[in-house]
């Protein structure tokens, strides 16, 4: 149920959206374009995590300031290593950009990445998407019925 990634995502770590699996496997999508309120939450996200260069970049300490002491660097490691294309340790909107399109090609709905986009600006861990890249910590990683991700 929608339940159960929100509370996948605030149970410690890093949590994986659970796709794939049972009913949730029949709500994804396979439209390559972001609604504009997914689109909206996006760049809330964004602008929180304090962009430098105006606005053009978002740096690891940006980003660890917005997630905090709680999974702040699992959150920030994770996020890096997916949406960091050049691992040059700045994200870019156009690589941020470019994550959301991945993630909405991948398969995922609107509604499923617009909760858990409401779970970050929340409070909670970054979310490991399946959708081809792998995070920072994977074997830290938490399925969305609370068990390990296993390891490819």
């Amino acid at each position: 149920p929608p339940g159960a990634m929100a509370a996948a995502a605030c149970l410690g770590g890093v949590a994986v959206a659970g796709a794939g699996v049972g009913w949730w496997a029949s709500r994804r999508s396979r439209e390559g374009r972001l609604s504009p309120a997914v689109q909206a939450k996006a760049d809330d996200l964004w602008q929180k995590m304090s962009p430098v260069n105006g606005g053009k970049a978002v740096t690891r300490e940006g980003a660890a300031k917005f997630f905090g002491h709680k999974f702040g660097k699992l959150s920030v490691d994770a996020m890096f290593d997916e949406v960091d294309v050049n691992h040059d340790q700045e994200m870019t909107k156009e690589e941020w950009d470019a994550f959301w399109l991945g993630v909405k090609t991948a398969g995922y709905t609107n509604e499923s990445i617009a909760e858990e986009l409401d779970n970050m600006l929340g409070g909670c861990a970054w979310v490991d998407w399946r959708d081809g890249r792998a995070p920072a910590h994977s074997e830290k990683a938490m399925g969305s019925m609370g068990s390990k991700r296993s390891q490819p």
